[in-house]
């Protein structure tokens, strides 16, 4: 069987199961307030719900080191050194006061410093990056942080590996697990609901294969288990990704769970790639153990998904659907599971479809001295369970650079949504589980960055 042949039967074979089984496919925290002084709070867990109506963010602007770039010319290779440091203005308009009481609140805050470093030769190739948080609204005395720049750091990747040939490729250390449309979902800074809930941009320790061509790419991974809990207060969220983790104590339930042993693998290829046009489909499945700490029992997780993308002119499009099935094994209830990440934990029901959809326009002239494109994009967990509210989210936004210096962008996104962690106050812990109070919640996020 020819490696064509075998990533087509990939495709369908994904693809049926996802399909089969859809028969049945990136935060605002609870109310209560921190009352203890910063210097008292426990440096092992928040003493209470946080409630930083808090959107972490994909690693923009979008790049992929993790797939090796063609063989160079270089004899002995090249490093190169970067990062960015990013400011944040986010106007919330469903948030609360201490007391409890509705208002909206704006604040502009230190958003996160990064510091990274690749590698590239004819045969070798690699990349880190760290980040850094702290010493704003989202991590300060509210949360039970003392509120200085770093409290709060992880890293977000840090990988080497070996080209194969001009097309293969294996990838070793914290990379990104091959999954859907890599690496993001959509343009927006804030992510879709996949990030939220560990579908998108996840970042894992394992060894992948990947095989790209100009209309075939394909990859194969397996991940022992998933990126490192890191330096923050939290039990064990302090990282970048979503995982599945073992929850804090504010956290309703507070399961207990680790993933391991994780198998996930996609296929896509392009029908259609020329200078006006484009059009692709791929198909992912991820499977892996799920084990619980407090029965000792291990369960599973089951991913199997679809996407699309493609181009037209400066018309952008992608779109994906996920089914989840998680059997946690938990002690008290198995239709939901603590997750985390950016040092919170929160609950996810655990069977349930995933659809997510954007559009995209770049804009030909330069509107002032920005570029421009536009985008719009929605994403919804619809729930198996019956008495679980399903959460949806819009995002309409735009990412603008600067002509004159191409490593300041800023990103401007309008967010509305229900039931949704990432969007008013009262919907973090349980959001994405049973849901929150099942109304419609907007805020504005303002995220500018110079990427060096």
């Amino acid at each position: 069987m020819t490696m064509k042949s075998l990533a087509a039967a990939l495709l369908g074979c994904v693809a049926g199961a996802a399909l089969c089984s859809s028969a049945a496919l990136a935060q605002s925290r609870g109310t209560v307030e921190l009352d203890a002084e910063p210097s008292k709070v426990n440096r092992v867990q928040p003493i209470a719900v946080p409630d930083p109506t808090y959107a972490p963010e994909a690693a923009k602007p979008a790049s992929n080191f993790d797939i090796a770039p063609p063989k160079g010319k270089t004899e002995f290779g090249t490093f190169t050194f970067g990062g960015a440091i990013r400011a944040r203005y986010d106007w919330r308009f469903n948030d609360v006061s201490l007391g409890g009481q509705p208002k909206a609140s704006e604040h502009f805050d230190f958003d996160t410093l990064s510091l990274k470093a690749a590698y590239d030769s004819d045969t070798i190739f690699g990349a880190a990056q760290y980040r850094f948080y702290g010493g704003s609204s989202i991590y300060g005395p509210r949360n039970g942080y003392r509120g200085y720049p770093g409290e709060v750091s992880f890293p977000m990747w840090a990988y080497v590996g070996y080209k194969l040939t001009k097309e293969d490729s294996v990838t070793v250390g914290l990379n990104q697990a091959p999954f859907g449309l890599t690496p993001y979902f959509g343009n927006s800074f804030i992510e879709t609901l996949g990030f939220t809930m560990g579908l998108e941009e996840v970042y894992n320790f394992g060894v992948k294969y990947s095989h790209v061509e100009s209309d075939l790419n394909y990859q194969v991974g397996y991940y022992p288990g998933a990126n490192p809990n890191a330096i923050g207060l939290s039990l064990d969220s302090a990282r970048y990704s979503t995982n599945i983790v073992r929850a804090d104590s504010y956290t309703p339930f507070a399961t207990r769970n680790a993933e391991q042993n994780m198998f996930i693998g996609r296929a896509e290829y392009f029908f259609l790639k020329n200078d006006l046009a484009s059009f692709a489909v791929g198909a992912s499945i991820w499977h892996s153990d799920i084990y619980n700490s407090d029965t000792r029992q291990t369960g599973t997780k089951q991913l199997e998904g679809i996407h699309a993308l493609g181009t037209y002119g400066p018309w952008g499009f992608k779109g994906i659907f996920i089914r989840q099935d998680i059997d946690p094994r938990n002690p008290v209830r198995n239709d939901l599971i603590g997750i985390g990440g950016f040092d919170f934990s929160y609950n996810m029901a655990t069977r349930g479809n995933f659809v997510s959809g954007e559009i995209s326009y770049k804009v030909a002239d330069p509107i002032g001295p920005f570029t421009v494109v536009p985008y719009a994009g929605y994403s919804a967990y619809f729930k198996d369970k019956a008495s679980f509210q399903n959460s949806e989210r819009f995002i309409i936004g735009g990412a603008w650079t600067l002509t004159a210096d191409p490593n300041l962008i800023i990103y401007t996104e309008g967010v509305i949504g229900r039931n949704d962690p990432y969007v008013g106050a009262g919907q973090f812990s349980s959001g994405l589980a049973q849901g929150g109070d099942n109304k419609w919640k907007s805020r504005f996020i303002m995220n500018i960055g110079y990427y060096f």
